[in-house]
């Protein structure tokens, strides 16, 4: 949800045809994205390991689409 506004967001279980007001700016807010369900995985990891990459520096694991290493800072190299 979206605030046109101010630009605040926040994630919210929205149902249609609801109208959905900001706590703090009571401005009306519009849903903008949708959070879509993934398939089932044995998984537990929130990506899956073809989508992961180390980082040249401390070797953590970091997905492909990441520029800079968050336990670093490292810039990576462009794939």
């Amino acid at each position: 949800m979206r605030a046109t506004a101010s630009g605040r967001e926040a994630i919210a279980h929205a149902e249609p045809g609801s109208r959905y007001v900001d706590r703090e700016t009571g401005e009306e807010m519009e849903p903008v994205a949708k959070v879509l369900p993934l398939a089932p995985s044995v998984s537990s990891l929130p990506r899956s390991p073809e989508n992961l990459r180390s980082c040249r520096r401390c070797d953590q694991l970091i997905g492909l689409d990441v520029s800079d290493c968050p336990y670093c800072g490292l810039r990576q190299e462009a794939l």
